[in-house]
């Protein structure tokens, strides 16, 4: 193998899936990847879990960069070869590293995990987001455990203790430096006294002492905060430069819950995608507009990767929805009728549920059905785009 073919090699994913013929290169880049990381002693922050990794990123790296500047991982980062190219963006003048590691295959997470030797570990939550790809969430909790097992003893583990499985891995810790976070007054940083303040944000307590003010809103947004929050303390920074971070240079980012206001209507943006997590979480930001508008309208389009479960879980969701005080329910896609099944099972024909068998076909229907003085909510699994539709939307607005 020539030059020219080597640095082709090198620059191509890396992947403990490489054919015999190319391991031996591919261990040469390893090699050289880790020998340049440990160039830097600085601190290497990596956040896992099911959702929330990107905004909780984002938190940090606006309290963390009024000190310096940061280096982090693209948006959705899903393999070790991003990791690594990451990694190897280190310069001098950095002064830390977030690495989001939203790596789906097991061998691939580890991998970007040695290379990475994080000195904190974050790990948001474990749901059921990649039951088709992982199994079930013990499988998925499993996979994620090694960053936290792979810390050193004078690293950082912070953990949700609201989500059983990721408060149950302190016992497989590479690191006694355990720090946890949540809504339970049991962790070292919680949430307390919670006030949705429709498009003003959410403002909430800090272990009932310190005010935070957030441009989110919904409750998961709280925990990507508490997330943060510790992790920023264990970098010892002060309260009160973590709430001027956090208000200054923070921003949702676009299709995670991110406000748009158009006239007179609300549109809570969480178009990215949808989980078996974050649709109730979603419902529960719509509700708490109810005072700041005539109608709610929920746009909910299938999820996707749910494997075996899919039927069941959609039809739960209904179940789900039927109770809350929303107006209007649109479903898109084949596999979100079965919401719309589950809400009339319940509500009967309390509430009103239409449908779209395909996401082009919304616009029109949301056009024709909203009023003034509406707060609506779209989200829908990544493969329908709806961030395309709800532009449109917008437009027209």
């Amino acid at each position: 193998m020539d030059k020219k073919d080597f640095e082709k090699l090198y620059s191509e994913e890396i992947s403990l899936l490489t054919s015999p013929e190319h391991s031996e290169y591919v261990e040469i880049n390893l090699r050289k990847i880790k020998e340049y990381r440990r160039n830097f002693g600085i601190p290497v922050i990596g956040i896992s879990g099911a959702e929330g990794k990107s905004t909780t990123k984002g938190m940090i790296s606006a309290i963390l960069s009024q000190r310096g500047p940061v280096l982090e991982t693209p948006l959705d980062c899903n393999s070790a070869s991003v990791v690594s190219s990451t990694l190897l963006q280190l310069r001098k003048n950095h002064k830390y590293c977030i690495l989001e590691l939203g790596i789906i295959n097991r061998q691939q997470f580890r991998l970007a995990v040695e290379l990475a030797e994080p000195t904190i570990g974050v790990i948001t939550n474990i749901g059921e987001a990649h039951l088709a790809g992982l199994g079930d969430k013990y499988l998925i909790a499993d996979a994620k455990l090694e960053l936290i097992r792979q810390l050193k003893s004078d690293g950082f583990a912070i953990l949700n203790i609201d989500d059983e499985l990721v408060s149950r891995m302190e016992s497989y810790s590479g690191t006694q430096r355990i720090v946890k976070f949540g809504f339970n007054n049991a962790a070292h940083f919680y949430a307390t006294d919670i006030n949705y303040l429709g498009p003003d944000g959410i403002q909430f307590t800090v272990n009932d002492y310190y005010k935070f003010v957030l441009p989110a809103y919904s409750s998961t947004a709280v925990t990507n905060a508490l997330a943060a929050i510790a992790t920023a303390r264990a970098l010892e920074f002060e309260f009160d430069e973590i709430s001027e971070g956090l208000k200054k240079n923070f921003k949702l980012i676009s299709g995670r819950g991110n406000l748009i206001q158009a006239r007179d209507i609300f549109i809570l943006d969480h178009t990215y995608n949808a989980t078996i997590n974050s649709v109730p979480k979603a419902c529960e930001s719509l509700v708490q507009f109810k005072k700041f508008s005539k109608n709610l309208i929920l746009v909910v389009g299938s999820l996707e990767e749910l494997g075996k479960v899919t039927g069941d879980v959609h039809t739960n969701i209904g179940y789900y929805i039927s109770a809350l005080p929303i107006d209007m329910v649109i479903t898109v896609g084949k596999d979100a009728r079965l919401i719309g099944e589950g809400i009339r099972r319940i509500n009967h024909n309390k509430k009103i549920v239409q449908h779209c068998p395909e996401a082009a076909a919304l616009p029109k229907l949301l056009m024709k059905v909203l009023s003034p003085h509406s707060t609506i909510l779209m989200t829908g699994g990544k493969s329908l785009n709806l961030s395309h539709e709800l532009k449109k939307v917008v437009s027209q607005l």
